[in-house]
């Protein structure tokens, strides 16, 4: 039987200190902008947040069983329902910042489009804010009655 040898200690090598990673976000960008939007709106006018309302809308199921739940395809994200002299309500549609239409996505954004115009048509003030800045001018603008001027929606 052979004795078992030591081996020699290595050598210490210096290492680098860990840098901390940055904890990731378990949202999606789309529901960080929309987190971002809510807790801003809860200091800018708490009454207002208090009447807002998430459309639980992704994941669409099969057809049959969307109809039968209410589902209504392309509708927007949030409902303020805080009626002003000139509108209904406001649906917003919110997108993360750069957002840019694919060609896998694009049936979904007109889906997301006829909707917001049904709604324009229905005396809604209606829209689509691409990042938080956004998000927050057309919120800003509904809430002090400034008249919507809409860009066109389609890219």
């Amino acid at each position: 039987m052979l004795a078992k040898t030591k081996k020699p200690p290595l050598q210490s090598r210096t290492r680098k200190p860990k840098t901390p990673r940055k904890k990731r976000s378990s949202l999606f960008p789309e529901s960080q902008v929309q987190k971002g939007l809510l807790e801003w709106l809860a200091l800018y006018n708490y009454e207002v947040r208090r009447r807002v309302i998430k459309i639980d809308n992704e994941g669409c199921r099969n057809n049959i069983l969307a109809v039968v739940l209410g589902l209504h395809p392309g509708a927007s994200d949030l409902f303020i329902a805080w009626p002003t002299k000139l509108y209904a309500g406001l649906w917003l549609e919110i997108k993360r910042p750069n957002y840019k239409v694919t060609a896998s996505g694009r049936e979904h954004y007109e889906r997301q489009c006829t909707f917001i115009q049904l709604m324009r048509d229905s005396g809604y003030w209606a829209d689509m804010g691409i990042g938080i800045d956004q998000c927050m001018d057309i919120v800003t603008k509904y809430l002090n009655g400034v008249p919507c001027i809409y860009l066109s929606l389609t890219k």
